[in-house]
């Protein structure tokens, strides 16, 4: 997924064995395992994270559908 942070946040990892960092007003790729955190879902929360709507499947399937124009108007194939 994909998150915006409001602030500098170094999320840490499980067990310690590694960190993410995220930077103020960049939009970052967030692995599964991060957004499964406490702390991630306390950040997002108080709104100092945000967590962009689109996720990867959405996107292969908007490119995977065929627009037609037909007349001046666009039809979607399904």
């Amino acid at each position: 997924m994909f998150v915006l942070a409001k602030r500098n946040i170094i999320l840490p990892g499980p067990e310690g064995k590694q960190a993410l960092r995220l930077r103020r007003g960049m939009v970052e790729f967030l692995p599964d395992w991060a957004a499964e955190t406490d702390y991630f879902k306390a950040l997002t929360a108080d709104g100092k994270i945000v967590v962009s709507g689109t996720k990867d499947r959405d996107i292969q399937a908007a490119e995977e559908k065929k627009t037609r124009v037909r007349r001046g108007k666009e039809t979607t194939e399904e």
